[in-house]
Protein backbone atom coordinates (compact mmCIF):
# COMPACT_ATOMS: atom_id res chain seq x y z
CA UNK A 1 0.00 0.00 0.00
CA UNK A 2 1.17 3.52 -0.83
CA UNK A 3 0.87 5.03 2.65
CA UNK A 4 2.54 8.31 1.66
CA UNK A 5 -0.10 8.70 -1.03
CA UNK A 6 -2.84 8.61 1.61
CA UNK A 7 -1.52 11.86 3.06
CA UNK A 8 -0.48 13.50 -0.22
CA UNK A 9 -3.84 12.82 -1.90
CA UNK A 10 -5.83 13.99 1.11
CA UNK A 11 -7.63 10.63 1.31
CA UNK A 12 -6.79 10.15 4.97
CA UNK A 13 -8.19 13.58 5.87
CA UNK A 14 -11.40 13.00 3.94
CA UNK A 15 -12.04 9.56 5.39
CA UNK A 16 -10.89 10.51 8.90
CA UNK A 17 -13.57 13.19 9.22
CA UNK A 18 -16.23 10.45 9.00
CA UNK A 19 -14.67 8.08 11.56
CA UNK A 20 -14.84 7.79 15.33
CA UNK A 21 -11.81 5.62 15.97
CA UNK A 22 -8.40 4.97 14.49
CA UNK A 23 -9.41 1.36 13.89
CA UNK A 24 -12.41 2.51 11.83
CA UNK A 25 -10.23 4.91 9.84
CA UNK A 26 -7.68 2.20 9.08
CA UNK A 27 -10.38 -0.27 8.10
CA UNK A 28 -11.94 2.16 5.60
CA UNK A 29 -8.48 2.75 4.11
CA UNK A 30 -7.95 -1.00 3.69
CA UNK A 31 -5.33 -1.49 6.40
CA UNK A 32 -5.04 -1.90 10.18
CA UNK A 33 -4.53 0.65 12.97
CA UNK A 34 -1.15 -0.80 13.88
CA UNK A 35 0.04 -0.76 10.27
CA UNK A 36 -1.18 2.80 9.74
CA UNK A 37 0.53 4.07 12.89
CA UNK A 38 3.74 2.22 12.02
CA UNK A 39 3.70 3.68 8.52
CA UNK A 40 3.28 7.19 9.94
CA UNK A 41 6.25 6.75 12.27
CA UNK A 42 8.35 5.38 9.43
CA UNK A 43 7.46 8.24 7.08
CA UNK A 44 8.15 10.88 9.75
CA UNK A 45 11.53 9.23 10.41
CA UNK A 46 12.26 9.58 6.69
CA UNK A 47 11.74 13.33 6.92
CA UNK A 48 8.09 13.72 5.87
CA UNK A 49 6.16 16.30 7.89
CA UNK A 50 2.85 14.45 8.28
CA UNK A 51 0.10 14.86 10.91
CA UNK A 52 -0.67 11.74 12.91
CA UNK A 53 -3.58 9.58 11.69
CA UNK A 54 -5.55 10.34 14.84
CA UNK A 55 -5.41 14.08 14.21
CA UNK A 56 -7.91 13.63 11.36
CA UNK A 57 -10.58 12.20 13.67
CA UNK A 58 -13.36 14.37 15.19
CA UNK A 59 -12.56 16.02 18.55
CA UNK A 60 -12.31 13.73 21.58
CA UNK A 61 -15.31 15.40 23.20
CA UNK A 62 -17.47 13.75 20.53
CA UNK A 63 -16.11 10.28 21.25
CA UNK A 64 -16.76 8.01 24.25
CA UNK A 65 -13.73 7.22 26.40
CA UNK A 66 -13.70 3.57 25.39
CA UNK A 67 -13.24 4.57 21.73
CA UNK A 68 -10.05 6.57 22.20
CA UNK A 69 -7.00 5.05 20.62
CA UNK A 70 -4.83 8.02 19.70
CA UNK A 71 -4.69 11.68 20.74
CA UNK A 72 -6.21 14.08 18.25
CA UNK A 73 -3.64 16.72 19.16
CA UNK A 74 -0.45 15.03 20.42
CA UNK A 75 1.22 16.97 23.20
CA UNK A 76 -1.91 18.93 24.14
CA UNK A 77 -3.07 18.62 27.75
CA UNK A 78 -5.84 16.11 28.28
CA UNK A 79 -7.28 17.86 31.33
CA UNK A 80 -9.03 21.22 31.34
CA UNK A 81 -10.33 23.44 34.11
CA UNK A 82 -13.87 24.73 34.45
CA UNK A 83 -13.11 27.42 31.90
CA UNK A 84 -11.81 24.96 29.31
CA UNK A 85 -13.40 22.63 26.84
CA UNK A 86 -15.60 19.62 27.59
CA UNK A 87 -12.82 17.06 27.39
CA UNK A 88 -14.32 13.82 28.81
CA UNK A 89 -11.25 13.39 31.03
CA UNK A 90 -11.70 16.74 32.71
CA UNK A 91 -12.58 16.46 36.38
CA UNK A 92 -12.70 12.66 36.49
CA UNK A 93 -9.71 12.27 38.80
CA UNK A 94 -11.60 12.88 42.09
CA UNK A 95 -13.92 9.96 41.30
CA UNK A 96 -11.13 7.51 40.48
CA UNK A 97 -9.62 4.73 42.51
CA UNK A 98 -5.84 4.64 42.82
CA UNK A 99 -5.33 2.55 39.70
CA UNK A 100 -7.84 4.60 37.71
CA UNK A 101 -5.93 7.76 38.60
CA UNK A 102 -2.75 6.05 37.40
CA UNK A 103 -4.51 5.30 34.11
CA UNK A 104 -5.51 8.96 33.74
CA UNK A 105 -1.97 10.15 34.48
CA UNK A 106 -0.49 7.69 32.01
CA UNK A 107 -3.07 8.58 29.36
CA UNK A 108 -2.23 12.24 29.75
CA UNK A 109 1.47 11.45 29.41
CA UNK A 110 1.35 8.91 26.56
CA UNK A 111 -1.66 10.27 24.70
CA UNK A 112 -3.18 6.95 23.66
CA UNK A 113 -4.88 3.80 24.91
CA UNK A 114 -2.17 1.60 23.43
CA UNK A 115 0.57 3.78 24.90
CA UNK A 116 -1.06 3.63 28.34
CA UNK A 117 -1.38 -0.14 28.11
CA UNK A 118 2.31 -0.47 27.28
CA UNK A 119 3.24 2.03 29.99
CA UNK A 120 1.31 0.17 32.71
CA UNK A 121 1.94 -3.37 31.47
CA UNK A 122 -1.74 -4.22 30.99
CA UNK A 123 -3.93 -4.84 27.96
CA UNK A 124 -5.68 -2.03 26.03
CA UNK A 125 -9.00 -3.70 26.89
CA UNK A 126 -8.15 -3.35 30.58
CA UNK A 127 -7.36 0.35 30.12
CA UNK A 128 -10.73 0.88 28.43
CA UNK A 129 -12.47 -1.04 31.21
CA UNK A 130 -10.90 1.20 33.86
CA UNK A 131 -11.95 4.33 31.97
CA UNK A 132 -15.50 3.11 31.38
CA UNK A 133 -15.95 2.24 35.04
CA UNK A 134 -14.59 5.64 36.09
CA UNK A 135 -16.84 7.46 33.62
CA UNK A 136 -19.87 5.51 34.87
CA UNK A 137 -19.14 6.25 38.53
CA UNK A 138 -18.60 9.96 37.88
CA UNK A 139 -21.80 10.27 35.82
CA UNK A 140 -23.79 8.60 38.57
CA UNK A 141 -22.66 11.36 40.90
CA UNK A 142 -23.44 14.06 38.32
CA UNK A 143 -20.15 14.59 36.49
CA UNK A 144 -20.29 14.13 32.70
CA UNK A 145 -19.15 17.43 31.11
CA UNK A 146 -19.49 16.02 27.60
CA UNK A 147 -23.25 15.89 28.32
CA UNK A 148 -23.29 19.26 30.14
CA UNK A 149 -23.51 17.55 33.55
CA UNK A 150 -21.26 19.38 36.01
CA UNK A 151 -23.45 19.67 39.14
CA UNK A 152 -22.48 16.81 41.44
CA UNK A 153 -24.51 15.34 44.32
CA UNK A 154 -23.21 14.50 47.81
CA UNK A 155 -21.99 11.07 48.93
CA UNK A 156 -24.81 8.61 49.52
CA UNK A 157 -26.92 10.07 46.68
CA UNK A 158 -27.00 9.57 42.95
CA UNK A 159 -28.41 11.57 40.05
CA UNK A 160 -31.94 10.46 39.24
CA UNK A 161 -32.38 12.74 36.26
CA UNK A 162 -31.12 15.93 34.62
CA UNK A 163 -33.14 18.47 32.64
CA UNK A 164 -30.99 20.98 30.74
CA UNK A 165 -32.31 24.10 29.00
CA UNK A 166 -30.53 25.62 25.97
CA UNK A 167 -30.91 28.89 24.11
CA UNK A 168 -31.13 29.22 20.35
CA UNK A 169 -27.35 29.10 20.04
CA UNK A 170 -27.06 25.89 22.04
CA UNK A 171 -25.78 27.52 25.22
CA UNK A 172 -26.91 26.14 28.58
CA UNK A 173 -29.27 28.64 30.27
CA UNK A 174 -30.62 26.46 33.05
CA UNK A 175 -30.42 22.98 34.54
CA UNK A 176 -32.51 20.97 36.97
CA UNK A 177 -30.70 18.10 38.70
CA UNK A 178 -32.87 15.53 40.46
CA UNK A 179 -31.19 13.28 43.02
CA UNK A 180 -32.21 10.61 45.48
CA UNK A 181 -30.64 8.55 48.20
CA UNK A 182 -28.68 5.77 46.59
CA UNK A 183 -30.26 2.35 47.31
CA UNK A 184 -27.12 0.73 46.01
CA UNK A 185 -24.88 3.00 48.04
CA UNK A 186 -23.77 0.31 50.44
CA UNK A 187 -22.92 -2.10 47.64
CA UNK A 188 -21.10 0.60 45.65
CA UNK A 189 -19.11 1.61 48.72
CA UNK A 190 -18.27 -2.04 49.34
CA UNK A 191 -17.14 -2.61 45.75
CA UNK A 192 -15.10 0.59 45.68
CA UNK A 193 -13.48 -0.37 48.98
CA UNK A 194 -12.71 -3.85 47.69
CA UNK A 195 -11.17 -2.45 44.51
CA UNK A 196 -8.92 -0.12 46.46
CA UNK A 197 -7.93 -2.86 48.90
CA UNK A 198 -7.14 -5.23 46.04
CA UNK A 199 -5.30 -2.72 43.84
CA UNK A 200 -1.91 -3.05 45.60
CA UNK A 201 -2.01 -6.73 44.66
CA UNK A 202 -3.01 -6.16 41.05
CA UNK A 203 -1.04 -8.47 38.82
CA UNK A 204 0.95 -9.81 41.78
CA UNK A 205 0.40 -13.39 40.65
CA UNK A 206 3.61 -14.72 39.15
CA UNK A 207 2.68 -16.42 35.86
CA UNK A 208 3.71 -20.05 35.64
CA UNK A 209 4.65 -21.82 32.40
CA UNK A 210 1.75 -23.70 30.79
CA UNK A 211 1.82 -27.49 30.87
CA UNK A 212 3.89 -29.05 28.13
CA UNK A 213 1.04 -30.96 26.50
CA UNK A 214 -2.73 -30.57 26.75
CA UNK A 215 -5.69 -31.93 24.79
CA UNK A 216 -7.62 -29.26 22.90
CA UNK A 217 -10.79 -31.34 22.58
CA UNK A 218 -11.26 -31.68 26.35
CA UNK A 219 -12.67 -29.38 29.04
CA UNK A 220 -12.57 -30.18 32.76
CA UNK A 221 -15.36 -28.65 34.85
CA UNK A 222 -14.90 -28.37 38.63
CA UNK A 223 -18.26 -27.43 40.22
CA UNK A 224 -18.05 -26.30 43.88
CA UNK A 225 -21.39 -26.93 45.54
CA UNK A 226 -22.18 -24.20 48.13
CA UNK A 227 -18.88 -24.15 50.09
CA UNK A 228 -20.27 -21.91 52.91
CA UNK A 229 -16.88 -20.65 54.11
CA UNK A 230 -17.27 -19.08 57.53
CA UNK A 231 -20.02 -21.41 58.76
CA UNK A 232 -19.59 -22.81 62.26
CA UNK A 233 -20.83 -26.15 63.57
CA UNK A 234 -20.13 -27.79 66.94
CA UNK A 235 -19.89 -31.59 67.03
CA UNK A 236 -21.78 -31.87 70.32
CA UNK A 237 -24.70 -30.07 68.67
CA UNK A 238 -24.58 -31.27 65.04
CA UNK A 239 -22.48 -34.43 65.12
CA UNK A 240 -19.47 -32.90 63.38
CA UNK A 241 -17.20 -29.90 63.81
CA UNK A 242 -16.93 -27.38 60.98
CA UNK A 243 -15.18 -24.02 60.84
CA UNK A 244 -13.21 -21.77 58.49
CA UNK A 245 -9.99 -23.81 58.69
CA UNK A 246 -11.82 -27.08 57.94
CA UNK A 247 -13.70 -25.52 55.02
CA UNK A 248 -10.49 -24.25 53.41
CA UNK A 249 -8.63 -27.49 54.03
CA UNK A 250 -11.37 -29.68 52.55
CA UNK A 251 -11.99 -27.55 49.46
CA UNK A 252 -8.31 -27.19 48.59
CA UNK A 253 -7.67 -30.90 49.14
CA UNK A 254 -10.68 -31.85 47.00
CA UNK A 255 -9.55 -29.66 44.09
CA UNK A 256 -6.00 -30.96 44.41
CA UNK A 257 -7.18 -34.57 44.21
CA UNK A 258 -9.59 -33.98 41.34
CA UNK A 259 -6.95 -32.12 39.31
CA UNK A 260 -4.67 -35.14 39.82
CA UNK A 261 -7.40 -37.42 38.47
CA UNK A 262 -8.35 -35.16 35.56
CA UNK A 263 -6.82 -35.56 32.09
CA UNK A 264 -4.59 -32.72 30.79
CA UNK A 265 -7.48 -30.87 29.17
CA UNK A 266 -6.55 -27.66 27.40
CA UNK A 267 -9.22 -25.77 29.34
CA UNK A 268 -10.61 -25.88 32.89
CA UNK A 269 -13.80 -24.27 34.19
CA UNK A 270 -13.96 -23.74 37.95
CA UNK A 271 -17.54 -23.01 38.99
CA UNK A 272 -18.36 -21.58 42.38
CA UNK A 273 -22.07 -22.44 42.41
CA UNK A 274 -22.92 -19.74 44.96
CA UNK A 275 -22.97 -19.40 48.74
CA UNK A 276 -19.20 -19.52 48.72
CA UNK A 277 -19.43 -17.41 51.88
CA UNK A 278 -21.87 -18.31 54.64
CA UNK A 279 -22.61 -14.68 55.56
CA UNK A 280 -22.67 -11.54 53.44
CA UNK A 281 -22.08 -8.98 56.22
CA UNK A 282 -20.77 -8.75 59.76
CA UNK A 283 -24.39 -8.84 60.93
CA UNK A 284 -24.30 -12.64 60.40
CA UNK A 285 -27.82 -12.81 59.00
CA UNK A 286 -29.14 -13.64 55.55
CA UNK A 287 -29.87 -10.43 53.65
CA UNK A 288 -33.30 -11.45 52.35
CA UNK A 289 -34.92 -13.35 55.21
CA UNK A 290 -32.90 -12.08 58.14
CA UNK A 291 -32.21 -15.59 59.46
CA UNK A 292 -29.48 -15.73 62.09
CA UNK A 293 -26.36 -17.61 60.96
CA UNK A 294 -23.77 -19.62 62.90
CA UNK A 295 -20.55 -17.93 61.80
CA UNK A 296 -16.94 -18.71 62.68
CA UNK A 297 -14.59 -15.75 63.38
CA UNK A 298 -14.67 -12.20 61.99
CA UNK A 299 -16.28 -11.39 58.65
CA UNK A 300 -13.15 -9.67 57.29
CA UNK A 301 -11.08 -12.74 58.11
CA UNK A 302 -13.59 -15.00 56.37
CA UNK A 303 -13.35 -12.86 53.22
CA UNK A 304 -9.55 -12.95 53.31
CA UNK A 305 -9.40 -16.73 53.73
CA UNK A 306 -12.03 -17.19 51.04
CA UNK A 307 -9.96 -15.25 48.50
CA UNK A 308 -6.88 -17.25 49.46
CA UNK A 309 -8.78 -20.52 49.10
CA UNK A 310 -9.91 -19.72 45.56
CA UNK A 311 -6.41 -18.60 44.63
CA UNK A 312 -4.98 -21.93 45.79
CA UNK A 313 -7.56 -23.82 43.74
CA UNK A 314 -6.89 -21.74 40.61
CA UNK A 315 -3.12 -22.05 41.00
CA UNK A 316 -3.47 -25.83 41.29
CA UNK A 317 -5.55 -26.01 38.09
CA UNK A 318 -2.96 -23.90 36.23
CA UNK A 319 -0.43 -26.71 36.68
CA UNK A 320 -2.65 -29.10 34.69
CA UNK A 321 -4.57 -26.92 32.22
CA UNK A 322 -3.50 -24.28 29.72
CA UNK A 323 -6.47 -21.97 30.40
CA UNK A 324 -8.46 -21.71 33.64
CA UNK A 325 -11.83 -19.96 33.58
CA UNK A 326 -13.65 -19.06 36.79
CA UNK A 327 -17.33 -18.32 37.41
CA UNK A 328 -18.39 -16.97 40.83
CA UNK A 329 -22.15 -17.41 41.01
CA UNK A 330 -24.20 -15.20 43.31
CA UNK A 331 -25.93 -17.14 46.10
CA UNK A 332 -28.63 -16.21 48.58
CA UNK A 333 -26.04 -16.11 51.39
CA UNK A 334 -23.46 -13.92 49.59
CA UNK A 335 -25.15 -11.44 47.24
CA UNK A 336 -22.31 -8.93 47.62
CA UNK A 337 -19.39 -11.06 48.78
CA UNK A 338 -19.53 -13.21 45.65
CA UNK A 339 -19.14 -10.11 43.47
CA UNK A 340 -16.26 -8.99 45.66
CA UNK A 341 -14.60 -12.38 45.30
CA UNK A 342 -14.70 -12.21 41.49
CA UNK A 343 -13.32 -8.64 41.46
CA UNK A 344 -10.45 -9.53 43.80
CA UNK A 345 -9.53 -12.58 41.74
CA UNK A 346 -9.69 -10.57 38.51
CA UNK A 347 -7.36 -8.00 40.02
CA UNK A 348 -4.94 -10.57 41.37
CA UNK A 349 -4.65 -12.42 38.02
CA UNK A 350 -4.67 -9.24 35.91
CA UNK A 351 -1.34 -10.04 34.28
CA UNK A 352 -1.92 -13.79 33.99
CA UNK A 353 -3.25 -14.41 30.46
CA UNK A 354 -4.05 -18.04 31.27
CA UNK A 355 -6.68 -17.12 33.90
CA UNK A 356 -10.06 -15.67 32.89
CA UNK A 357 -12.33 -14.46 35.71
CA UNK A 358 -15.99 -13.79 34.87
CA UNK A 359 -16.87 -10.65 36.88
CA UNK A 360 -20.44 -10.29 35.62
CA UNK A 361 -22.99 -9.93 38.47
CA UNK A 362 -25.58 -11.79 36.37
CA UNK A 363 -27.65 -14.58 37.94
CA UNK A 364 -27.05 -16.76 34.88
CA UNK A 365 -23.63 -17.51 33.39
CA UNK A 366 -22.72 -19.42 30.24
CA UNK A 367 -19.85 -21.27 28.64
CA UNK A 368 -19.77 -22.58 25.06
CA UNK A 369 -17.38 -25.43 24.26
CA UNK A 370 -17.67 -26.78 20.73
CA UNK A 371 -21.00 -28.61 20.44
CA UNK A 372 -21.59 -28.18 24.19
CA UNK A 373 -23.40 -25.40 26.06
CA UNK A 374 -23.11 -25.01 29.84
CA UNK A 375 -25.42 -22.87 31.97
CA UNK A 376 -24.68 -21.90 35.57
CA UNK A 377 -26.98 -20.49 38.26
CA UNK A 378 -27.30 -20.83 42.02
CA UNK A 379 -30.93 -21.89 41.83
CA UNK A 380 -32.53 -19.66 44.45
CA UNK A 381 -34.40 -17.36 42.07
CA UNK A 382 -35.70 -19.71 39.37
CA UNK A 383 -37.52 -23.03 39.23
CA UNK A 384 -35.31 -25.75 37.84
CA UNK A 385 -38.04 -26.87 35.41
CA UNK A 386 -37.90 -23.41 33.79
CA UNK A 387 -34.17 -23.49 33.05
CA UNK A 388 -34.62 -25.10 29.63
CA UNK A 389 -36.61 -22.07 28.50
CA UNK A 390 -34.11 -19.67 30.06
CA UNK A 391 -31.25 -21.24 28.11
CA UNK A 392 -33.22 -21.49 24.86
CA UNK A 393 -34.19 -17.79 24.99
CA UNK A 394 -31.05 -16.23 26.45
CA UNK A 395 -28.69 -18.28 24.27
CA UNK A 396 -30.86 -18.96 21.23
CA UNK A 397 -27.98 -19.03 18.75
CA UNK A 398 -25.84 -21.31 20.92
CA UNK A 399 -28.86 -23.53 21.63
CA UNK A 400 -29.40 -24.03 17.90
CA UNK A 401 -25.73 -24.78 17.23
CA UNK A 402 -25.10 -27.23 20.10
CA UNK A 403 -26.07 -30.84 20.82
CA UNK A 404 -25.11 -31.26 24.49
CA UNK A 405 -26.56 -28.79 27.00
CA UNK A 406 -26.22 -28.90 30.77
CA UNK A 407 -27.10 -26.73 33.78
CA UNK A 408 -24.86 -26.66 36.87
CA UNK A 409 -26.85 -25.55 39.94
CA UNK A 410 -26.39 -25.35 43.70
CA UNK A 411 -28.60 -24.15 46.56
CA UNK A 412 -30.26 -27.45 47.57
CA UNK A 413 -27.07 -29.20 48.85
CA UNK A 414 -27.94 -32.60 47.36
CA UNK A 415 -27.60 -34.45 44.05
CA UNK A 416 -30.46 -34.27 41.58
CA UNK A 417 -30.53 -34.78 37.82
CA UNK A 418 -33.53 -33.75 35.74
CA UNK A 419 -33.63 -34.32 32.00
CA UNK A 420 -35.72 -31.66 30.29
CA UNK A 421 -36.37 -31.29 26.55
CA UNK A 422 -33.00 -30.35 25.09
CA UNK A 423 -31.07 -29.92 28.34
CA UNK A 424 -30.13 -31.65 31.59
CA UNK A 425 -30.39 -29.78 34.92
CA UNK A 426 -28.18 -30.98 37.75
CA UNK A 427 -27.71 -29.87 41.36
CA UNK A 428 -24.66 -30.70 43.45
CA UNK A 429 -23.75 -31.70 46.97
CA UNK A 430 -21.61 -29.53 49.23
CA UNK A 431 -18.46 -30.32 51.21
CA UNK A 432 -19.77 -28.21 54.11
CA UNK A 433 -21.12 -29.88 57.24
CA UNK A 434 -24.64 -29.16 58.54
CA UNK A 435 -25.15 -26.17 60.78
CA UNK A 436 -27.46 -26.47 63.77
CA UNK A 437 -30.59 -25.39 61.87
CA UNK A 438 -30.15 -27.91 59.05
CA UNK A 439 -29.20 -30.66 61.48
CA UNK A 440 -32.32 -30.06 63.56
CA UNK A 441 -34.47 -29.96 60.42
CA UNK A 442 -33.35 -33.49 59.49
CA UNK A 443 -31.19 -32.76 56.44
CA UNK A 444 -28.74 -35.65 55.89
CA UNK A 445 -27.45 -35.39 52.29
CA UNK A 446 -24.03 -36.79 51.39
CA UNK A 447 -21.01 -34.55 50.86
CA UNK A 448 -18.60 -34.61 47.92
CA UNK A 449 -17.11 -32.69 45.02
CA UNK A 450 -16.96 -33.71 41.37
CA UNK A 451 -15.01 -33.09 38.17
CA UNK A 452 -16.71 -33.54 34.79
CA UNK A 453 -14.62 -34.19 31.69
CA UNK A 454 -16.26 -32.80 28.55
CA UNK A 455 -15.43 -33.56 24.94
CA UNK A 456 -16.18 -30.72 22.55
CA UNK A 457 -18.18 -33.04 20.26
CA UNK A 458 -19.51 -35.75 22.59
CA UNK A 459 -20.41 -33.89 25.79
CA UNK A 460 -19.61 -35.34 29.24
CA UNK A 461 -17.49 -38.47 28.82
CA UNK A 462 -16.09 -39.00 32.35
CA UNK A 463 -16.82 -37.96 35.93
CA UNK A 464 -14.48 -38.07 38.93
CA UNK A 465 -15.77 -37.84 42.52
CA UNK A 466 -14.07 -37.28 45.86
CA UNK A 467 -16.18 -37.84 48.98
CA UNK A 468 -15.87 -36.25 52.40
CA UNK A 469 -14.58 -39.48 53.99
CA UNK A 470 -11.89 -39.88 51.33
CA UNK A 471 -10.75 -36.32 52.05
CA UNK A 472 -9.75 -37.36 55.58
CA UNK A 473 -6.85 -39.22 53.96
CA UNK A 474 -5.94 -36.32 51.66
CA UNK A 475 -5.89 -33.24 53.88
CA UNK A 476 -2.41 -33.99 55.17
CA UNK A 477 -0.93 -33.95 51.64
CA UNK A 478 2.08 -31.58 51.37
CA UNK A 479 0.41 -29.32 48.82
CA UNK A 480 -2.72 -28.88 50.95
CA UNK A 481 -0.84 -28.01 54.13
Amino acid sequence: MNYLGLWQSGAIAKVGATCRTLAELARKLGTTADALSSAHRRLVAQGHDLPSPGSYLPPRSNRPLDQWDEPTNPGAPMFTDSEGSCDPLAGLEPWGTAIERQVLESLQRTGSIVGTAEDMGISPERVRAHLSELERRAARRGWAPGSDMTKTVPAGYHVKGVSTYYDADGNVIGQWVKSQQDPEGKLELLLDAVKQIAEPFAGSHDPVPPPAATTADLLCVYPMGDPHLGMYAWASETGEDFDLDIAERNLVAAVDHLVDLAPPADEALIINLGDFFHSDTNQNRTARSGHALDVDTRWAKVLSIGIRTMRRCIDRALLKHRTVRVICEIGNHDDHSSVMLALCLSNYYEREPRVVIDTSPEKFHWHRFGDCLIGVTHGDTVKFKDLAGVMAVDRAKDWGETKHRHWYCGHVHHDTVKELPGVTVETFRTLAARDNWHHAAGYRSGRDMKCDVWHRRYGIITRHVVGIHQLSMLVDAPWAS
